[in-house]
């Protein structure tokens, strides 16, 4: 077997059949919630670190370039929202699973927010804060 079949089969294995890391994930993509449609696809893979990634279509969107410190992390996580034909991920590296996990969502979930706020007009955020103070329900 190859080192990086290998690899493969046991990072898979440590996603898919370890309850506590699956639990985990199960958590962390709660937070993608306020973002998401009942049709979107919320992946969470795990990729060789020490493997360049290249995206197969334009409509992937990356947080920050890769260092090359990244490549002697232990983890490499990407999370992954794919909805139709569109996709938006981030990754991230790092030596513990779990923060590797937090981490990528993190970064997809500042990325989502900063495309809200580009999409959210002034007048509609000053609107919802007026309605916040007030104590009113949002529709």
């Amino acid at each position: 077997m190859s080192q990086k079949t290998n690899f493969l089969k046991n990072t898979l294995d440590l996603l898919e059949a370890d309850p506590e890391v699956k639990s985990f994930i199960y958590q962390q993509i709660l937070d993608f919630n306020p973002f998401v449609t009942p049709e979107t696809l919320v992946m969470v893979i795990a990729r060789d670190p020490k493997a360049v990634y290249e995206p197969e279509q334009e409509s992937h969107v990356f947080s920050d370039e890769v260092r090359l410190s990244d490549h002697q992390c232990k983890y490499r996580i990407a999370v992954i929202l794919k909805d139709g034909e569109t996709s938006i991920e981030c990754e991230a590296f790092n030596n513990d699973l779990f923060d590797a996990i937090r981490l990528a969502k993190d970064k997809l979930v500042a990325r989502l927010i900063e495309i809200q706020e580009e999409l959210e007009s002034p007048q509609d955020r000053m609107k919802a804060i007026e309605e916040a103070r007030e104590n009113k329900l949002l529709h």
